[in-house]
């Protein structure tokens, strides 16, 4: 059953959003409660009111209640996300989490010629120390990068106006706070003005999908484990537990099979001394043979020239005793011949395992960087310029196939939907923050130059049709974190270790 939350996060009278439901202390919300105590709906609208109304407390008063690091959660799970929203026009910087603004700074982005790029990002890079290599080595503390190309949030001089290159200069204080709660991978907007996260919800975004123990392990080959995480074998998982079953499994499969490969290696090593050994034993045998039958025939030969029964006597014994010769060196040949078979193929067995070995560690470590990029948030980007959606994890493509847009020569505008909270059983609170592409206001450009509005969140999801196995995909890996960009435009850098850059201009 769904909900549209719309409060506005950070807003400090504690009111906001569009079209939503605002309550006002916790006694009216504890009455609001107690009198629909028995309809679900209103059940799951209180628990979404309950979770946004939290956006008001201050986060001073947060850090004082908790000693864990910002952006961090105590409970299991994944981290809390964060969502960094940067106006141009008011040269501003403020974070939001789950609990609503978290911190906020002045800015100097970029001077006229070198402006800074809206859009939506991410932090691909991030250097305690870094020095530019297009700017003459300028120093830059604290560089989180948001494109390749050279667009970063550092520390550096903020002299009340835009002066920067193109990235986005913080005060030392706030570049340091922004840097330990930062990490791979946070969401950065760029806006030509002021935005915020508001709570939403709509019928087209995902839940989170619970599978029984069977069905997750079918999937991501789980495997129980001894500290509990397993579970019973009719335990449903949520998409973030079986990922991090995946990567407990993988962990110590990577770790069984490395153990595995010394031994090998060590065996096979063994081995092979001995086929040579047994090969050098079968050479030197097979020349002692040769000389005892060569001996055997020069004592043959010599029957030829005796002349006296007392020599024709001797000449035999001499034969005998050569054939005798001859008899034993082929018998020790036949044994060293079964050796040498035997050490050899032994050899060929233990090199063949060695090599078995050696590429089922490479296979488990190939798994484990699977796994540890499948406890990555999920990210979708729907391009109306391109027709296309487009789905990454931990910043690597997992599909991209065509997607149905109704009306597609009417803009969407450009909308970041982030998965910010779980509650309930599995249920997801979402947040969206719409990126202004023009003037200040969700307009973009048609073909004739005018300004065209684009649409609402809401009537942006109303129009796209994702394809089945999109959707099938997002809900078994849909937790906090997780975000769906909708936008008129197209991909921007689109190489490898990168998440989605679009320019919005």
């Amino acid at each position: 059953m769904m909900f549209v939350c719309a409060r506005r996060f950070g807003a400090r009278d504690g009111v906001g959003g569009v079209g939503g439901v605002v309550v006002g202390g916790s006694d009216e919300f504890r009455s609001f409660l107690r009198a629909s105590a028995r309809s679900a709906i209103t059940v799951s609208a209180a628990a979404l009111w309950l979770a946004a109304s939290t956006g008001t407390v201050d986060a001073t008063q947060r850090s004082r209640e908790s000693r864990s690091p910002i952006g961090a959660t105590s409970r299991p799970g994944p981290p809390e996300p964060l969502i960094t929203v940067v106006s141009i026009a008011d040269q501003r910087i403020d974070v939001y989490g789950p609990r609503g603004r978290i911190s906020g700074s002045r800015i100097s982005s970029g001077k006229p010629g070198h402006s800074t790029p809206p859009g939506v990002f991410s932090i691909l890079q991030r250097n305690r120390y870094h020095e530019s290599n297009l700017y003459s080595n300028a120093p830059m503390p604290f560089m989180q990068r948001l494109t390749w190309s050279g667009i970063a949030l550092h520390e550096g001089h903020l002299p009340g106006y835009r002066a920067s290159h193109g990235c986005i200069r913080l005060p030392r204080a706030f570049a340091s706070s922004l840097w330990s709660m930062g990490r791979i991978g946070m969401r950065v907007v760029v806006s030509p003005s002021s935005v915020t996260p508001v709570g939403f919800a709509h019928p087209r975004l995902p839940a989170p999908m619970k599978a029984p123990q069977p069905r997750v392990a079918s999937l991501v080959k789980v495997a129980a484990t001894a500290d509990g995480i397993g579970g019973g074998e009719n335990r449903a998982l949520l998409p973030f537990q079986a990922a991090e079953l995946r990567l407990a499994e993988a962990t110590a499969a990577k770790s069984e099979a490395a153990k595995a490969v010394k031994p090998a290696y060590d065996l096979a090593q063994a081995k092979s001394a001995e086929a040579h050994r047994a090969a050098a034993a079968l050479r030197a045998s097979a020349s002692i043979l040769a000389e005892a039958e060569e001996h055997l025939a020069l004592e043959n030969l010599g029957m030829a020239t005796v002349q006296t029964e007392s020599g024709e006597a001797a000449v035999l014994a001499r034969i005998r005793d050569a054939a005798a010769g001859v008899e034993a060196a082929r018998e020790a040949h036949e044994k060293l011949k079964r050796i040498e078979a035997i050490t050899s193929s032994e050899a060929f067995s233990a090199a063949r395992a060695a090599r078995e070995a050696d590429e089922a560690s490479e296979a488990a470590n190939d798994e484990l960087t699977l796994a540890r990029r499948a406890t990555s948030p999920i990210s979708v980007f729907v391009s109306r310029q391109t027709g296309q959606v487009y789905v990454r994890q931990g910043f690597h493509e997992i599909l991209a196939a065509p997607v149905s847009i109704a009306d597609p020569d009417r803009p969407l505008g450009t909308h970041v939907y982030t998965a910010i909270e779980e509650f309930g059983d599995a249920e997801m609170r979402w947040v969206v923050v719409s990126v202004p592409t023009s003037g200040g206001d969700t307009a973009t450009r048609s073909a004739s130059g005018s300004a065209r509005p684009g649409a609402s969140p809401s009537n942006a999801l109303d129009r796209i049709d994702l394809p089945a196995d999109v959707r099938q995909l997002l809900s078994e890996r849909l937790w906090p974190g997780a975000s769906i960009i909708v936008s008129d435009f197209g991909l921007g850098e689109t190489g490898p270790n990168t998440d989605f850059v679009i320019t919005t201009r």
